[in-house]
């Protein structure tokens, strides 16, 4: 049986074209190990070593941070399938190359005097990170978004219907991680129990300073019920919380733009008090889909970077994620959808999309706004579907070990769907 070749580290650097440090780093770092050492301390890879090496060099020339490569160059595929998924990759790299491409175009044909104000938009489609970090620097794109759902078919408001289900009481500890303009909080101000801690966190200053400016109305209540509240700018990239500080913890439709979220539920696990809960909400897949064909229809450049953003933490797969962490995870959808006849509210609502769609409109707006105007006089109103729910955790990390039940699905599960948090998903 003909012997397997072995490359030294060298090798490997001239097959790839890379230096030898490189080789040692990505040794170092744990995510290309050598099959052998020598007595003389020379590490040895074989041709597994060379595709492995070959798919690191490729995920990291599309972007990926270390972190994501290591996961990613951890998962067990074949030869053949991790090809079929760098190229697919490499399509969604060729796509964003071309989007940009088509707001340089539009750039160009605009006047001069529009051009500086157009290249600095085009700064916003260099990253999805980027795009959605500008968004929310200012509660503004964020306010365009909620008035279009208050065209909502539900007998209950979104921030009614997430209240309800904290079922928080006199004197406990709440943390809420994103907290945007805190209209949560101004919704509900008028239920709040006494003796509450409060405390508001989101990465945007500009967010913190709105959600303090709408809470500044309700002072002389908040006082009267003894509720301190705290405003706190905490990335969730980087959390940091103490052991067993928190009754409640909420993530309002944030997660899914947390890339660093095991370590994020990781710390919210860890800070929960024993019988603290974790309520976190999120979308499911067909999201606002009606709005998105429409979109699509009319201009497919204007870029939708939420569909590809929300998909890391949705209602079809959070459960396996939260159940890493917490020993109960429960979950309710909300019955509800859009009925919008006003074509200025869904003009806003896309104007508001991070990226390249203000750039758009401004060139083709009125045609789209026409556009809307003529859908809703043929059919009087536009119904859009929304899919969105929340899930409800209990137990954090030390509980389930101790219990010995990480991993293990729950027993209650059910498909019976009722009141309260239901196991369907």
């Amino acid at each position: 049986m003909k012997k397997e070749k072995l490359y030294t580290a060298g090798e490997m650097a001239r097959l790839a074209g890379v230096s030898l440090r490189t080789i040692r780093f990505y040794d170092r770092k744990g995510i290309l190990k050598p099959v052998a050492c020598s007595e003389a301390g020379y590490r040895y890879y074989d041709r597994d070593s060379v595709v492995r090496l070959q798919r690191i060099l490729m995920l990291k020339y599309l972007g990926f941070s270390l972190r994501q490569i290591a996961e990613m160059a951890e998962e067990g595929a074949g030869v053949e399938v991790q090809l079929a998924q760098q190229k697919a990759l490499l399509k969604m790299h060729r796509q964003k190359l071309e989007e940009m491409i088509s707001a340089i175009e539009i750039m160009e044909k605009s006047g001069e005097e529009e051009r500086w104000d157009y290249l600095l938009r085009l700064l916003n489609l260099l990253t999805d990170d980027e795009k959605i970090r500008r968004q929310y620097e200012k509660a503004d794109n964020l306010e365009r978004r909620i008035r279009l759902h208050d065209y909502s078919t539900a007998p209950q408001d979104w921030m009614d219907w997430v209240y309800e289900r904290l079922n928080l009481s006199p004197g406990g500890s709440i943390l809420e991680i994103g907290c945007g303009n805190g209209m949560l909080w101004q919704k509900n101000i008028q239920k709040l129990p006494r003796d509450l801690h409060l405390v508001l966190t989101d990465a945007s200053e500009g967010m913190l300073e709105q959600a303090r400016g709408n809470l500044a109305p309700y002072e002389s209540l908040i006082k009267e019920r003894q509720i301190c509240v705290e405003y706190r700018v905490v990335d969730a990239e980087s959390l940091q919380l103490s052991a067993d500080s928190y009754d409640h913890i909420i993530a309002n439709h944030m997660l899914y733009c947390v890339e660093n979220r095991d370590e994020c539920l990781r710390e919210i696990a860890k800070a929960l008090k024993p019988t603290g809960t974790f309520a976190c909400s999120t979308i499911g897949g067909r999201h606002m889909e009606e709005l998105h064909e429409i979109v699509k229809a009319f201009d497919e450049r204007i870029e939708m970077p939420y569909m590809k953003l929300t998909g890391g933490f949705r209602l079809e797969n959070g459960r396996q994620q939260l159940e890493k962490y917490f020993s109960v995870v429960e979950c309710e959808r909300q019955e509800n959808s859009l009925l919008v006849n006003n074509a200025d509210a869904i003009y806003a609502y896309v104007y508001s999309y991070p990226g390249n769609a203000p750039c758009i409109l401004e060139q083709r707006g009125e045609e789209f706004r026409r556009m809307l105007e003529e859908r809703l006089e043929r059919e009087g109103a536009l119904h859009i579907r929304k899919d969105q729910g929340m899930f409800l955790c209990k137990g954090g990390a030390a509980d389930k070990a101790c219990r010995g039940i990480v991993g293990v699905k729950n027993s209650h599960e059910t498909d019976t769907p009722g009141k309260g948090f239901s196991a369907v998903v």
